[in-house]
């Protein structure tokens, strides 16, 4: 099982549609529009230094440069050399999973008042792209971007998707999945600050791992950080099977 997750893990990598993706035999980065790049993994043989230095060229004046690190990366220094080079730690997520079998919706003990629907038109992307904003602090999508989802949705495409959550009416939770052959990443599930502890993000889990099974799905994965969203996904089932740090070079 370790071992699905992990390349399942590894080989999860968003790419939005106003993407740069270099992918090359030491690494694949991903040069976001107007974040920089991010190299989501890197495994070579070569001196890194090199390595680095190449990654460093193809960064925009001004971005910030993130560098993920896990338990596959070669070499296995390369955290330290990282460091040596201006790099700073920013942020930790463990690789959690869980089978998926069953009634979630059940076993979760989802609140009655907490209603799940699939984003499914322009406006409900929108609006769940507002909470991901205020809760995260990621920008919004860009209207090419925003095409894009929407042209997929029109064309029946069940992946990626964006889920919305309401209590009593009112929109106070948003989450995606993304699926991968018979394993679905779930991602960026926030609720706004008001509507915590009303078993809402356990509703948003609930909904697209049965959206996932009916789409034969077995195996759900999940990024989270570990001091938020990791202590409750353990809590209703998923696993730890490693970690993944993202190391950053700021711009001088």
């Amino acid at each position: 099982m370790r071992e699905r997750v992990l390349k399942a893990a590894a080989d999860w990598v968003w790419v939005p549609p106003d993407a740069v993706d270099i992918v090359t035999d030491d690494y694949r980065a991903v040069v976001y529009g107007g974040r920089g790049p991010s190299v989501q993994w890197s495994s070579t043989t070569r001196p890194l230094d090199e390595v680095i230095a190449e990654v460093r060229r193809k960064t925009p004046d001004g971005m910030k440069l993130n560098w993920w690190v896990d338990d596959r990366t070669q070499p296995t220094d390369t955290a330290e050399i990282l460091l040596s080079k201006g790099f700073e730690l920013s942020e930790v997520l463990e690789i959690l999973a869980r089978p998926l079998t069953g009634d979630l919706t059940q076993e979760l003990e989802v609140p009655a008042d907490v209603t799940v629907r699939p984003a499914l038109d322009a406006e409900s992307i929108l609006r769940a792209a507002a909470i991901d904003s205020e809760v995260f602090d990621w920008p919004p999508p860009s209207q090419n971007e925003l095409d894009h989802e929407v042209a997929a949705i029109e064309r029946g495409e069940l992946s990626p998707r964006r889920f919305v959550a309401e209590v009593d009416g009112e929109l106070v939770g948003s989450a995606g999945y993304t699926l991968m052959g018979d394993v679905v990443g779930l991602w960026g599930a926030g609720v706004l600050e008001k509507a915590r502890g009303r078993g809402v993000y356990r509703a948003l889990i609930a909904a697209r791992c049965q959206a996932a099974i009916a789409d034969g799905a077995t195996l759900a994965l999940v990024s989270a950080r570990t001091a938020t969203s990791a202590p409750t996904l353990r809590r209703v089932g998923f696993v730890a099977y490693g970690t993944k740090r993202c190391y950053q070079l700021c711009p001088e």
